[in-house]
């Protein structure tokens, strides 16, 4: 009788335990499991469209990260672009303002190599890609950073 007297003690004090350890990880802001964190970058407008960054982690376990851009048009309709440039993206630099009009340097991570490539959009919205020999900062351009629309 004790024993089973000790059992349910235990039993709902391990039960009182898991909710308020929910109710404390909800409190601040988490979850007790985890999943995928998205986190979208500040939106520049260019050419009639709005451009935003996005991040994707995994919160389960430790895998690298992952980009992408998104288009966002008049109507408010976001689409992420993949410029024809391989995912995954470990890495997204810009936008940037230069000569040729806005650009991003993407770090692909398909099959296993890393490549950069330099997306332009031109004043008129057209997109040219180019594969970066190496890391985006010999690319040889003087680039300005743009302020992100409010």
């Amino acid at each position: 009788m004790q024993v089973a007297l000790g059992l349910r003690s235990l039993a709902i004090k391990l039960a009182v335990f898991v909710v308020l350890a929910g109710v404390f990880a909800w409190f601040v802001g988490g979850s007790i499991f985890p999943g995928s964190q998205v986190v979208n970058g500040p939106a520049v407008e260019w050419a009639g469209v709005a451009w935003h960054p996005q991040v994707t982690g995994n919160g389960r376990h430790s895998a690298p990260v992952e980009w992408r851009i998104y288009r966002t048009d008049a109507n408010g309709t976001a689409q992420a672009e993949s410029f024809g440039v391989p995912s995954p993206w470990r890495q997204v630099h810009g936008p940037y303002l230069d000569n040729d009009g806005l650009s991003w340097k993407i770090e692909s991570d398909a099959n296993g190599t890393s490549d950069w490539w330099l997306v332009s959009i031109d004043r008129s919205g057209t997109v040219t890609v180019k594969k970066a020999p190496e890391h985006p900062d010999i690319v040889g351009l003087t680039l300005e950073v743009l302020t992100p629309v409010p």
